[in-house]
């Protein structure tokens, strides 16, 4: 029954120093500045953005069937860069985001991986968009999507406001508390 007792109060004693752990990061955690850093990589249509100045046969022709097909898939990566100014280590096991071009929202995700920021250090955390723009079209968007691609693809000295909207979550214990307000990132590109 002893042995039983003192495993259990080791056991506790470990869960506890965890938890506690837990509490000092998401402290820390409160003290990082969010950044947009970049958008990087974008395409439409399988079109790199880049490429739009000078547009192939074989460019056209994806474009022209993605936009016959009312389906026109954009993919990009957006780097947020995390700033932890403290001198503890900070943690955050998951993001909500939501991705905003002119300040229209069009479409949004998740990351479930957990990101570590060392004391006094820098760090990026990588975002996937994939989504389908065709609805931009058909909803009255389309002049921020016209800005959008001009901007990428140097045709004109039009700018577009990219924003992302993240609202982080972390783990005390089991149970996973979220910040409770979408922080915005903003760049103009």
């Amino acid at each position: 029954m002893k042995k039983f007792i003192g495993i259990l109060a080791v056991s506790f004693l470990f869960v506890s120093c965890d938890i506690w752990s837990q509490i000092e990061q998401t402290a820390a955690l409160q003290n990082c500045k969010f950044s947009l850093k970049n958008v990087q990589d974008v395409s439409i249509a399988g079109v790199k953005l880049k490429n739009f100045k000078n547009l192939t046969a074989s460019d056209v022709v994806k474009l022209t069937a993605a936009i016959a097909n009312k389906k026109i898939p954009l993919d990009l990566n957006v780097n947020v860069g995390i700033q932890n100014p403290s001198q503890q280590v900070a943690a955050i096991n998951g993001l909500d985001w939501i991705c905003a071009i002119d300040g229209k929202d069009f479409v949004s995700g998740a990351v479930n991986k957990k990101y570590t920021i060392p004391a006094n250090s820098n760090i990026s955390m990588p975002l996937a968009v994939n989504t389908d723009i065709y609805t931009l079209f058909s909803s009255g968007n389309l002049d921020a999507l016209k800005n959008f691609i001009s901007s990428f693809s140097g045709s004109d000295a039009t700018s577009s406001r990219v924003a992302i909207k993240v609202k982080p979550s972390v783990y005390i214990g089991e149970q996973k508390v979220q910040f409770p307000n979408f922080i915005t990132l903003e760049k103009v590109i």
